[in-house]
């Protein structure tokens, strides 16, 4: 009876064992979003666990973690469905759900929150053609995309540029179509078009490119799959690395100079409803 007795314990304490390096397995196994391409200044990571470090390039960047820079400091990220992600000084970005097994099946997920400061985003594989697979949640509203290279933008109470704009979120798109919602309604959004929602409650709207938090963009001259692999390849995705020239050690090209004019778009935008018209502002 008493071999009887230990051998149960035995087998009882086997199976604890066993559960508790699952559990550790499992954290440990956490979906890896991508890659820290490069760090400016001072950038660290915060895991869902609570354990914070400081990131260098090539560092993987977790699902549940949250990015953080300083000020004057950036950081960029390169996801592993072929995004590129452009972090700006003295934000906080978590990188809440990544899912990819290599196909957009349905199942494949990239969810993000921005507490405060910006990033701009080149979009990879996910979104393409699951539009609701890819989203930004924002204290004040929520966005997502039609296949874009976008920038968002909080703007919180006691910031430096909380001086000069309207505290808020704002997006601006430069290639592709992005939609603002909040508890009100949805505004659409179009190349060089900035839409703003200044709380949760109000209507998000479209409002002039707001030039002390975005630049202008060049109008895309040629659009296709092609074009999205070349662009997530090269593009530069933060005018604020530009002005530093520290992107991977080289010197950045200076923007082309163009001359913007006003288009008028038709699109579509949604299901059941009358087509929209509108012409976008240079």
């Amino acid at each position: 009876m008493g071999c009887d007795m230990d051998n149960l314990t035995k087998a009882l304490y086997s199976m604890v064992v066993a559960f508790a390096l699952a559990g550790n397995s499992g954290g440990a196994l956490a979906a890896i979003a991508g890659h820290v391409q490069f760090v400016y200044g001072t950038a660290q990571l915060t895991t869902a666990a609570g354990a914070t470090r400081k990131i260098q390039k090539g560092d993987a960047v977790n699902e549940g973690d949250t990015l953080t820079t300083a000020a004057a400091s950036s950081a960029q990220v390169k996801m592993e469905d072929g995004g590129l992600i452009a972090v700006r000084p003295d934000t906080r970005l978590k990188f809440d759900s990544f899912k990819f097994n290599g196909q957009q099946d349905g199942t494949e997920q990239s969810y993000f929150s921005l507490f405060k400061g910006g990033f701009r985003a080149v979009t990879g594989l996910i979104g393409r053609l699951n539009k609701s697979s890819y989203r930004i949640s924002t204290p004040v509203a929520s966005l997502g995309i039609r296949g874009t290279d976008h920038e968002t933008f909080v703007v919180t109470p006691g910031s430096p540029l909380a001086a000069k704009a309207p505290v808020g979120t704002y997006n601006k798109v430069n290639l592709g179509e992005t939609y603002m919602t909040t508890g009100k309604g949805t505004v659409f959004i179009l190349p060089n078009q900035m839409g703003f929602a200044a709380a949760a409650d109000q209507m998000p709207q479209l409002q002039p490119l707001n030039l002390d938090i975005f630049t202008v963009a060049p109008a895309p001259q040629v659009q296709g799959r092609k074009h999205d692999e070349e662009l997530r390849d090269n593009a530069v995705v933060d005018g604020i690395l530009q002005e530093q020239n520290i992107l991977l050690g080289s010197t950045l090209p200076a923007s082309p100079s163009f001359t913007l004019k006003p288009v008028t778009v038709t699109y579509q935008p949604a299901a059941g409803n009358f087509p929209i018209t509108q012409q976008i502002a240079p």
